[in-house]
């Protein structure tokens, strides 16, 4: 099935699956703990999974000094669950220099790509917000300037940063001025620093780029994955970079892994299926009603 399918008006039995998507959650096989009252046989199987976690890891960045880069790889975190834009393989990259111990490597390129992220998703969206009132002169001509502030607070006012993630870009920014701009402390251009600018871009990432989750911008009550709601489908930011990552569903379709594909994923759905127009809630019911 093609993705970024555009709605039609035979499609009100449908919503959008995202499809195209990035992460790394082996931190989380490595982060379990086995109990002592599981079955053997469940404990012997966790235990191979973490051993080989180790070694895929072991494998992708050396065996020289290879716990000090696992220590690394640990302190990072999973990353972040985000759909596919441009920031996806710079990230990758940002996250092997820390793993590899290349801490200010990885300082600048976190504020950098930070940065950088700033300025695809302002292009990306400001036709949608020519005429909203946050929209500054240089934001409705293309001829954005390097001044993180201003984009922050462009992209805060169209409702795409919450204050939260505001506050995280202001923190990544004055660790990349710190950084570039000469602070003499040695820790401003150290294993800690480079750590907070990375977990500051990971969590940008993962609150303005997740691919699932809830209400409003997901349906509520549908277990595993997550559909875009209806209504979230108006929003710029959705139709601009989720929805062309994503499959248009009936609550026939089906999943096979096939690496041949976009997302790792074969995806199938019933052309016949009865498409009369579902709520969210009727087509949250539906998928749920189909896994029982």
């Amino acid at each position: 099935m093609p993705l970024g399918l555009d709605r039609g008006a035979t499609d009100g039995c449908r919503r959008y699956l995202p499809i195209i998507v990035t992460f790394d959650t082996r931190n989380l096989v490595l982060d379990l703990d086995i109990q002592d009252d599981w079955d053997g046989q469940i404990k012997a199987s966790w235990d191979r999974n973490k051993a080989q976690v180790r070694d895929e890891l072991q494998a992708e960045f050396g065996t020289i000094d290879a716990e000090a880069k696992l220590d690394n790889y640990r302190a990072m975190g999973s990353a972040p669950w985000s759909i596919v834009f441009e920031h996806s393989v710079l990230l990758r990259q940002v996250r092997n220099a820390f793993a590899h111990g290349d801490f200010y490597p990885a300082l600048v390129g976190a504020s950098a790509l930070g940065e950088r992220l700033l300025h695809q998703l302002v292009h990306a969206l400001r036709r949608d917000y020519i005429n909203h009132s946050a929209s500054t002169k240089a934001v409705k001509s293309g001829n954005l300037k390097n001044e993180w502030g201003s984009l922050i607070d462009v992209l805060q006012g169209w409702g795409v940063l919450d204050d939260e993630t505001a506050d995280a870009y202001r923190d990544l920014e004055d660790r990349r001025h710190a950084a570039v701009h000469f602070d003499p402390r040695p820790e401003a251009v150290g294993r800690e620093s480079a750590l907070a600018a990375l977990l500051d871009l990971q969590q940008i990432v993962e609150r303005v780029l997740a691919p699932h989750g809830g209400p409003p911008r997901y349906i509520d009550g549908i277990s595993g994955n997550s559909y875009l709601s209806l209504d979230a489908e108006d929003e710029p930011i959705v139709r601009r970079i989720f929805i062309p990552n994503c499959a248009l569903v009936s609550p026939a379709h089906r999943m096979e892994p096939d690496e041949s594909f976009p997302g790792g994923w074969r995806v199938y759905d019933d052309d016949d299926y009865d498409c009369a127009a579902l709520s969210d809630d009727e087509f949250a019911a539906r998928i749920e009603a189909r896994g029982r």
